[in-house]
Order: structure tokens, then sequence, then C-alpha cells
């Protein structure tokens, strides 16, 4: 007889969890295991190749700041919120990245909406190198918080105008990981208490403990000059996001410093978008 009770409540109980599960899904309260928030200025060669990336990589959700751009970019991006898979708001205002961090991380309600977030510029591309879905290797990171990537920084590989796919185009990078000054993180949203844990290159106020690095699991190519058209006609134009001192920065000694190391074939990511595995 108690064993029978047993299975009526265990069966009750299971009942329960699912319409409880159910209810979440149909009310959109699930959140979307992993989210992406970029911010972006003229944008228009890239946006469409970087929003399908992040996507096919397992993003259930993509939240752009759109920084004044001049060009096509937030018409590229309104189609995709058509679609809705992307979040956009416009801050005109210059120099003010993390602050528009913050302010968007709050306006769109991200910590509701994503358990995990991925804060990249529209240049930056997190993968994993075994094509799997971040989401799925995300899962191995139960008690960790924060972790830290280090770029993989990409040239030009000689291209005057821009090829049709950024991340098949441009395959020599860099023999090392870049310094870890310019490290990039993945962060559970949780550890965003306020407008100092949303940083660019670190979050702060998480735990020591919960922190790792991870360049193997995860690799992030890092495309800071891309083709000679691109840089000339965007990256020498636009302006910096963060200081007005950095505006001027951009230039052709800029181009041929970053391009000058770039000698090391790395087509891991190509590979992976020509295979399919990677859309």
């Amino acid at each position: 007889m108690l064993t029978s009770l047993r299975h009526r409540l265990q069966s009750w109980n299971r009942k329960r969890l699912e319409r409880h599960r159910a209810a979440r899904e149909a009310s959109g309260a699930q959140p979307a295991t992993l989210g992406v928030l970029g911010i972006m200025k003229n944008e228009a060669f890239n946006i469409d190749e970087w929003v399908q990336h992040y996507l096919s990589v397992g993003a259930g959700k993509i939240f752009l700041i759109d920084n004044g751009s001049t060009d096509d970019t937030v018409r590229k991006a309104q189609n995709w919120v058509a679609r809705g898979v992307v979040e956009l708001v416009e801050y005109p205002e210059r120099y003010r990245q993390r602050q528009h961090y913050w302010t968007a991380f709050n306006q769109l309600k991200i910590a509701q909406k994503c358990q995990w977030l991925v804060v990249a510029d529209l240049d930056e591309f997190w993968f994993c190198p075994s094509g799997k879905p971040m989401p799925d290797q995300l899962k191995e990171f139960r008690d960790i918080d924060v972790i830290y990537g280090n770029w993989r920084m990409f040239g030009s590989n000689g291209h005057i105008t821009h090829p049709a796919s950024l991340r098949q185009g441009f395959t020599l990078r860099e023999p090392h990981l870049h310094t870890h000054r310019y490290r990039k993180y993945i962060c559970r949203t949780k550890v965003v208490k306020n407008q100092h844990s949303l940083g660019i290159h670190a979050v702060t106020g998480a735990r020591s403990e919960r922190t790792v690095s991870d360049n193997e699991l995860f690799h992030l190519n890092h495309y800071p000059i891309q083709s000679l058209e691109y840089f000339q006609k965007v990256k020498m134009t636009r302006g910096d996001a963060t200081k007005s001192s950095n505006d001027l920065v951009r230039n052709m000694a800029y181009f041929q410093h970053y391009d000058a190391d770039c000698s090391q074939e790395d087509r891991l990511l190509a590979d992976l978008v020509a295979s399919g595995k990677i859309a």
C-alpha cells in the first residue's frame, strides 16, 4: 500500500512539473540559454554574417546597440528584428560603450531572457572548435560564472575588396593568443549586478573561484582590420566607441602593424562554415 501511494505521489509530482514546464515555455518565461550583446556602428558589411553566426552556434537571442550608424546597418538589423531573433536599441551618444551596455542590459531585460551572455563586437566570433553548439558546451561549466577567452587575431589575407564571407575570407592570424589584457568573456547574467559589473574586457565582482579561462573548448576569432576596403571605409572613419582620444588611432600604420604578424594559417572556423556545421 505504501509503495502504491509513493508511486501515485511520484506520478502526480512528475505531471505537476511537466505542467509548470509547459506553462513556462508557452508564456515565453523560459530563458534562452545563451544571449549575445553587441554594440555597432556602420557594420553593414558584416552584420548579417555576424547575426547568422551567433544563431548558428546556439544563441537564443541577440541584443544589438546601434551607436549612430550612417550606412545600412540599422535597416539590415531591422530585418532580423522582424524575424524575432534580434532586439535593437539605438543609443547614438558617443564614447559611452560601457554605459550603453548597462542601459541595454536593463532596458531589454537581458537577465530575464538568458542565463549566459556573450558580450562581443561585430568583428568578434566565438565558437566551439568541436562544432558543438555553445549552449551544449556551457553545460560542462555548472560551477562556473565567468569564462574568459583570448583573441585569435586575424589579418587581411591581402584582400583589397571585402570578401563575401568574413569567416571564410580571412584565415591568416597571429601565431600566438593575444594579450590577456584584452580578453573577452562569457558570463552568467546573474553575476551582472550593476554598471561596473559589465565591462568591455572583464566582469567585475564575480567570484574568483567561479571564474576560468578556456581557449580550448571555446575559440574567439577577432578580425580587427579585415579588407583594405572595410578598414578605410569603416574603421578609419567611424571613430572610437570608448573615448575621443582613440578616434584617430586606426590609421594605415595600425593596419600594417596588425597585418604584419598574421602568418599562421587557421582555417578552423572557415572549414566549419564550409562543412555546414556552422551556418
